[in-house]
């Protein structure tokens, strides 16, 4: 399936702003994820050193025998875990060998953690965070901090904040950023489908002008809006058609006109045959009118010579007729010709010089064979081709005429046995104006509207030639076009 530009604008433009704002989402996604998680270890971090502080003076209270032995420390433990702001897991203060001395759980109270976070802090003596996850698969963040002062060890801090809350934030940010990259695509498919409305429409427009402009279509130009560079290409658009419209017709005349200029030069060609047919019946009529002057009075007599004279002026109006039907145009004429009716015709031009130059004419045509080209097409092809013949034949020859069905087509063969064509000159028999006729005998475009006349009904010619041998001309029509 072929895709139009205008489509391949906006689905190329769509998929690079689709995957820059995919792109953009992710960092923006990651970035607000990382800022989030950032946001809560540092106030973790905070938290540790602001309470160890303050459990580091507990303890050192309990040990002076100042306050009571793990009572404030309790109630600032389960004060701290029910600060909602917080959002804390549990709290828990760890002697030196990592026994609970105080918890948020009551019931953690004298068990002994062996967590490998709490040794790592011990050794690193810093604040140590860690990402954990829980049974309920939520996601944490423990914080282990040393209780020491001067290089007394007291015991360990040990926490956990939750991160449910910054999860749920991440999700509702990724939420709106979905909504808002589906305005975002929204409103560039739409700025896309205008922005190809007005830039590349017009391409396309003009190409599919292109596409349909042909040289017997009318005029086919395309409105112009604008004036910027797509306006003024349209504008040489339009005026290269009505160039190459203008340039057709004149073409078109210039075509007709030579055709008539090749119809008038074989007809000089023909001219002593038609003076011949002419000539005859004409001498015939003027002995008529002779005699009828001396012997006019016998009514049997004058009726004999009236009717030879009706014969020769009929004779004379067929020759004439023929001669303007050959050098006329035919207009809304049937595309289809009997061979033998149109070849006999023909033969009318032909005759005498057949017999002038000797020529045996020899023809050989299947009984009703019909060839769907237009009558007076076919006589050109058949006159072209066989005036070609005999002027190749001045010392004499033969030639004959051949034509039969060959599976779906119908094949003409003109064979004559005149001087041949070289070589070297058989590629350019079909040229326009190549000629080797003396002058006053041809234009060069016998051959050459023989050639377009084939084209016209979708058949093939060729010729096959061998000097001092003769020539053979092959034409192939389909039987319906």
């Amino acid at each position: 399936m072929t895709i139009s530009l205008q489509k391949k604008f906006i689905l190329v433009s769509f998929l690079s702003v689709f995957a820059l704002i995919t792109v953009i989402s992710f960092l923006a996604v990651g970035k607000t994820r990382s800022a989030l998680y950032n946001a809560t270890e540092q106030q973790g971090r905070m938290l540790a050193q602001t309470v160890s502080a303050l459990i580091i003076n507990e303890l050192i209270y309990e040990k002076l025998g100042l306050v009571e032995e793990g009572g404030l420390i309790d109630n600032y433990m389960r004060d701290l875990y029910q600060r909602s702001e917080l959002d804390l897991n549990f709290v828990a203060v760890l002697d030196d060998s990592f026994q609970v001395i105080s918890h948020s759980d009551f019931r953690e109270f004298g068990k002994h953690y062996e967590n490998p976070l709490l040794r790592e802090a011990q050794d690193a003596d810093i604040v140590l965070v860690r990402k954990a996850t829980a049974t309920s698969g939520a996601h944490d963040l423990e914080f282990a901090a040393p209780l020491s002062i001067e290089g007394k060890r007291w015991g360990m801090l040990l926490f956990s904040l939750s991160l449910d809350a910054v999860e749920r934030e991440i999700v509702s940010i990724i939420y709106e950023i979905v909504i808002i990259s589906m305005l975002a695509l929204f409103f560039f498919f739409v700025l896309m489908y205008f922005l190809s409305q007005r830039f590349i429409k017009p391409v396309i427009d003009l190409s599919q002008a292109m596409e349909e402009v042909e040289v017997e279509m009318s005029e086919k130009t395309i409105p112009v809006k604008g004036n910027d560079e797509l306006s003024r290409l349209t504008e040489s658009f339009n005026d290269m058609v009505r160039r190459i419209r203008s340039a057709n017709e004149e073409m078109k005349l210039a075509h007709e006109k030579l055709l008539q200029s090749e119809k008038l030069a074989t007809l000089g060609v023909l001219s002593s045959s038609i003076a011949h047919r002419i000539n005859n019946p004409l001498g015939g009529l003027f002995n008529c009118v002779e005699l009828l002057r001396k012997q006019g009075d016998d009514t049997e007599f004058r009726q004999s010579y009236l009717e030879l004279i009706g014969e020769g002026l009929e004779s004379i109006k067929q020759t004439v007729s023929q001669l303007l039907w050959t050098a006329g145009r035919r207009e809304g004429e049937e595309k289809l010709s009997n061979v033998s009716v149109v070849l006999a015709s023909v033969l009318r031009f032909l005759d005498y010089r057949l017999k002038k130059q000797e020529i045996t004419f020899h023809q050989s045509i299947e009984t009703e064979l019909l060839v769907a080209v237009a009558p007076h097409d076919l006589e050109e092809i058949l006159l072209n081709t066989m005036v070609n013949a005999i002027q190749a034949m001045e010392g004499g020859g033969r030639l004959s005429v051949t034509a039969e069905q060959v599976e779906t087509e119908v094949q003409l063969i003109i064979d004559d046995t005149g001087i041949g064509i070289p070589d070297d000159k058989i590629g350019q028999i079909f040229d326009l104006f190549y000629s080797t006729k003396k002058a006053g005998e041809g234009t060069g475009l016998g051959m050459w509207m023989t050639y377009e006349l084939v084209k016209k009904y979708k058949g093939d010619i060729s010729v096959s030639s061998q000097e001092k041998v003769g020539t053979k001309i092959v034409i192939s029509i389909p039987e319906g076009i």
